[in-house]
């Protein structure tokens, strides 16, 4: 199992385009991948939940990922927080 924490540098935090975007790495993953924030812990394939985090900017999130291709995961979901979840341009 690999974990890592981020912190949400994007204005907006997790609002519905990022959670997607994090839903669809997490979908084309085998490993199983968790985000835990605020002391909820919800799988990253499940948007709703990853919605509900309701996480904000300067946010702390934990990534846990357990499976075969869990250091992809963590370097994908990794990327996309230092990118601003897609809102960086």
């Amino acid at each position: 199992m690999q974990t890592l924490k981020l912190i949400i540098a994007n204005p907006r935090g997790l609002h519905a385009e990022a959670c997607a975007k994090i839903v669809n790495i997490a979908n084309q993953c085998r490993c199983n991948l968790f985000l835990v924030c605020k002391g909820r812990r919800v799988s990253a394939r499940d948007i709703v939940a990853v919605m509900l985090l309701t996480a904000a900017i300067g946010a702390t999130v934990r990534v846990e990922a357990d499976g075969p291709d869990e250091a992809l995961a963590i370097r994908e979901i990794a990327t996309l927080f230092h990118d601003g979840l897609g809102e960086r341009r």
